[in-house]
């Protein structure tokens, strides 16, 4: 074992002269590692939409177990499908020479996948989530408004004091 000595777990550890040359290879590694996980979807979050589909159409009650096969392939499918989907909204956003992909280029791209039945409740569940943060907004607005009338009401009596040894 030219290099490396031995360690009381039956691993290995390299010398410090061959550790140098082996930072670039982990930095790789780390970065490949880093690019996989960001292609994954979150577990927990593929997990809870297929317990609560599930949960949904199962009849009499009965909970239906997803085995962890099964999981790790829902996930792989949602993550090719949203390629899929990015890819085919690109070509439409492309078509309108635009560079930012928008809300109809998706739905667009979804008609042109034929999944055309999405399209109905996916626009209504965006004009709904439009009008969320457009209330929440407008409430945010209306918040600041009164922050800065109350702000501009305490300064003023200090502005009337102001000018009022100004006077004298």
């Amino acid at each position: 074992m030219t290099g490396e000595k031995e360690t009381g777990e039956g691993g290995s550890q390299p010398q410090p002269a061959q550790a140098e040359g082996a930072k670039p290879a982990a930095a790789a590694a780390a970065a490949a590692m880093t690019e996989a996980e960001v292609d994954e979807l979150p577990k927990a979050i593929v997990r809870r939409l297929v317990k609560d589909k599930l949960a949904q159409v199962a009849t009499g009650g009965a909970e239906v177990i997803v085995n962890r096969d099964a999981m790790a392939t829902f996930a792989e499918s949602a993550r090719i499908f949203i390629h899929y989907l990015s890819a085919t909204a690109n070509d439409m956003c492309k078509e309108s020479k635009r560079q930012t992909i928008n809300a109809d280029d998706v739905l667009k791209a979804l008609d042109e996948m034929e999944f055309s039945e999405f399209v109905v409740p996916l626009r209504t569940s965006l004009q709904d989530f439009r009008d969320k943060n457009a209330a929440r907004r407008s409430g945010t607005t209306q918040k600041k408004t009164e922050k800065r009338r109350k702000t501009d009401e305490g300064s003023l009596p200090q502005e009337q004091n102001d000018a009022n040894a100004d006077e004298d």
